[in-house]
């Protein structure tokens, strides 16, 4: 059987593409039934006990909570069996974040994103006070993790550190902020130096940042131009100067880089992360916090969307198997146009995200960071 999106190609002669508006009509008549089908999947895959794992390795603390982030982001309320029961698991296995070793970058980010979510929606009460005493301590240990030069690795040791742990180690402390927790106020300038100092000739970011030298490691990609210029919007607005965001000429590089590398091909030098998902996951966020609606003429949510929307398999899935975690999760969160927000002392108590007057006609549009 034809899936959807490719029925739809199919009606076309062999001499035409869809064209744009073919495919903006396609994408809205089908993201929400797609959203719903891939939670659907998503929720087969955890196990008994309230867990999810990703294939390859046993890190049951990030992929739950990139599950549970997945299923609040998307709507779905802590009532939801399979939401209650990543919760439960979540609080009733704390990491030891004792700088040892044991625990990763990854990790503690997505937990603290995870609960930034579910915090706002706890009745009082014992749970809810533990899930805020875990997010306190998610971002202590992201604080203490960052390296002297800014970014982040996989641990509190050694001095490693890249593109792809540092903007999930933004997010997390960015979404704990965003949830009451306390975050040392050094961490975003540091950031915002790291970033400007990695930031490539072509406006870009690679894996790795520039003063390592020129390989491999340090050429341009999407998913960490993206990730680039995600970090560097959200720790210059961490930083006190929000307004100051779309200004600054590190940020508006950063886009017409990701506009030029998404023009050659969205899978140039892309790094194994989860594949297409995290790219358009990374691409997502930066365009959100930014408020592009376009990248140059791109409509990156429609073309995002309209790509998601022809890869996933009957069954619901992005990826397969338990390695289907990852992919689906990010794109379900691609489709949603979930991020975290930079939020105002104000509101940020609350757990609330910022207001939004947002850029274009789209529900879902990007917000305005105040």
């Amino acid at each position: 059987m034809l899936r959807p999106a490719l029925a739809l190609l199919v009606l076309l002669t062999p001499q035409q593409e869809p064209s744009e508006r073919d495919r903006r009509v396609y994408v809205e008549k089908s993201v929400d039934k797609a959203v719903e089908k891939g939670l659907r999947a998503l929720k087969s895959l955890q196990q008994e006990d309230g867990r999810f794992d990703w294939g390859g390795a046993s890190v049951p603390h990030g992929a739950t909570s990139l599950a549970l982030y997945t299923f609040l982001a998307s709507g779905e309320s802590l009532d939801d069996p399979a939401v209650a029961k990543a919760l439960e698991w979540v609080l009733k296995n704390p990491m030891g974040m004792k700088g040892d070793g044991s625990c990763e970058t990854y990790q503690v980010s997505l937990v603290a994103v995870a609960l930034s979510y579910a915090i706002p929606k706890m009745p009082a009460g014992e749970n809810r006070d533990e899930a805020v005493a875990m997010i306190q301590r998610s971002a202590d240990w992201l604080v203490a993790a960052q390296d002297r030069r800014g970014g982040w690795g996989y641990s509190t040791k050694g001095d490693w550190h890249d593109h792809s742990n540092s903007q999930f180690a933004i997010l997390g402390l960015r979404a704990a902020a965003n949830a009451g927790a306390k975050v040392h106020r050094e961490v975003w300038p540091r950031e915002v130096r790291h970033y400007k100092f990695g930031q490539l000739r072509d406006g870009g970011w690679g894996y790795h940042a520039c003063h390592m030298g020129k390989n491999s490691m340090s050429t341009s990609t999407t998913s960490m131009t993206a990730a680039g210029v995600m970090s560097l919007a959200i720790a210059l607005g961490s930083a006190g100067a929000p307004e100051k965001v779309l200004a600054d000429p590190a940020i508006k590089t950063g886009l017409a880089a990701l506009k030029a590398l998404w023009q050659k091909g969205l899978t140039v030098n892309m790094k194994d992360l989860g594949g297409i998902t995290y790219v358009l996951y990374s691409i997502e966020r930066a365009c959100m916090l930014t408020g592009q609606r376009l990248l140059g003429t791109i409509d990156w949510y429609v073309e995002g969307a309209w790509i998601l929307l022809q890869d996933q398999a009957a069954d619901g899935f992005w990826g397969t198997g338990n390695r289907a975690v990852a992919p689906t999760c990010f794109a379900l969160l691609f489709l949603k146009r979930a991020f975290v927000p930079v939020a105002t002392p104000s509101n940020a108590k609350k757990g609330e995200p910022v207001k939004s007057s947002g850029s274009g006609a789209d529900a879902g549009k990007p917000r305005e960071m105040e």
